[in-house]
């Protein structure tokens, strides 16, 4: 349990309120009705919204800490749906309990507004990276946006292991899945990565940087 849900909750209530979810289970779809807030504990999920020609449109990626639903605030029903990539655990936050936390505790208060703060922040950056980057420096800033969300510090370099497929990584980045594999594949010869299925260790941090600069 992270220090940031004991904020919200007892221990005790905060179990009560906390549900497992299997790999591919649907935490809410487009259109349901909005009442309630969701902090993944552990695992990983995927947003996505239909198209008009019936295709999913990739939106986010949640890991834990992450704060979930919050765009069902301006209707108050859900615009995009949110589905498992692994079996997860999530915090249910009804709307009574967060009116309740927003008007009693300032610490949660701010905690709630800052990571709805950050879950925007990193919708803008993704806009400007697909219309600024190009495709190697789109899927670079994304392993390494990956890593800064999965550090682990018992390993000599910076970890991604992903519970997403390359076609979801290539849905999110506006790209072909086989660009994807490509440049995976590039780089891991140059050694600037090594892949190994969906390990990715980043072996040349310097390397990477310079990649999304230049």
């Amino acid at each position: 349990m992270s220090a940031t849900n004991d904020l919200f909750f007892p221990k005790d209530r905060e179990r009560s309120l906390t549900r497992l979810y299997s790999r591919g289970e649907a935490l809410f779809c487009m259109g349901d009705k909005f009442d309630a807030l969701y902090l993944l504990k552990n695992g990983s999920a995927k947003s996505f919204s239909n198209t008009e020609n019936g295709h999913e449109q990739i939106t986010n990626f949640y890991f834990p800490g992450d704060l979930i639903g919050f765009e069902g605030f301006d209707k108050m029903i859900h615009v995009q749906s949110l589905r498992f990539l692994e079996r997860s655990a999530v915090c249910r936050i009804s709307m009574y309990d967060f009116n309740r936390i927003i008007i009693a505790s300032e610490s949660c208060r701010q905690v709630l507004l800052s990571k709805m703060s950050h879950s925007i922040i990193d919708e803008q950056q993704l806009l400007l990276s697909l219309a600024q980057h190009n495709a190697k420096q789109r899927l670079v800033k994304f392993l390494l946006d990956m890593a800064d969300k999965n550090k682990q510090s018992s390993e000599p370099y910076p970890i991604v292991n992903l519970s997403m497929t390359r076609g979801d990584i290539a849905n999110y980045l506006g790209m072909a899945i086989e660009t994807i594999s490509r440049l995976l594949s590039k780089m891991h010869v140059q050694g600037i990565i090594n892949v190994n299925n969906r390990k990715i260790m980043l072996c040349n941090m310097a390397e990477l940087h310079t990649t999304i600069i230049t």
